[in-house]
């Protein structure tokens, strides 16, 4: 139900989650929360929105957005509050199965400098 609001109907998502705000917690048979869900299909802008309306930030939201090489999504989650697990983090960027370019790589390290984290 949140999920599909978000997705189709974001002006209706703060009404539903005033309603009923468990649904900021709810997990699919994986055990993620809808703003994971989101952070793994990079919409950042709607992580953005279950944020402002207290949804958590579970740690491998990030941990995923970094799998992918998803910038836009590590950043929004960065600047929202998420919890650095550097350990974890390293071990997303050299994941071979992704294969991030150097580049790419050097970006994301840039990004977690400039919020504090050595990666």
């Amino acid at each position: 139900m949140l999920l599909d609001a978000v997705l189709n109907e974001p002006h209706k998502v703060p009404s539903i989650v005033a309603e009923n705000p468990a649904l900021l917690y709810e997990t699919n048979w994986t055990g993620e929360n809808v703003l994971h869900w989101l952070s793994v299909e990079n919409l950042h802008e709607e992580v953005r929105l279950l944020r402002g309306l207290g949804s958590p930030i579970p740690a491998y939201a990030l941990i995923d957005a970094v799998d992918h090489g998803y910038l836009e999504t590590i950043i929004a989650l960065l600047e929202l509050g998420a919890e650095v697990v550097p350990s974890c983090i390293t071990s997303a960027l050299n994941n071979e199965y992704f294969a991030l370019s150097r580049k790419k790589k050097s970006l994301i390290r840039r990004y977690f400098r400039q919020f504090g984290h050595e990666i």
